[in-house]
């Protein structure tokens, strides 16, 4: 936690996300959306990612893309958030406290 301090931590909004898994096993959850903007190491749970990497705005075109021609796997909650949200949030990067909303719970 040192590299990601609470204060330096943007909340922007809920999303509220049910997909299934395997038909035995699914997710329904509340995502909370927090940015923040900084280097730092990544570290991830493998229980958690299998993989990860960073991408530009047009790789993460191309990854959705591949992802939809199944030759790569993507989480359903992420490719749904980027779809609606993402790329809004990309370009607007140096404003996303006009996105900010306690209010709403996003369905997805």
């Amino acid at each position: 936690m040192q590299q990601v301090p609470l204060e330096e931590m943007n909340y922007l909004t809920r999303i509220h996300y049910k997909a299934q898994s395997d038909g035995i096993w699914g997710e329904h959850e509340i995502d909370y959306i927090i940015f923040m903007q900084k280097d730092v190491t990544l570290q991830p749970d493998p229980n958690e990612i299998k993989s990860h990497c960073y991408v530009t705005k047009e790789e993460l075109k191309d990854l959705l893309e591949k992802a939809e021609n199944k030759e790569v796997k993507i989480t359903p909650w992420f490719k749904l958030i980027a779809e609606k949200f993402l790329y809004t949030w990309w370009d607007s990067l140096h404003n996303l406290k006009q996105f900010v909303n306690h209010e709403e719970i996003h369905r997805m």
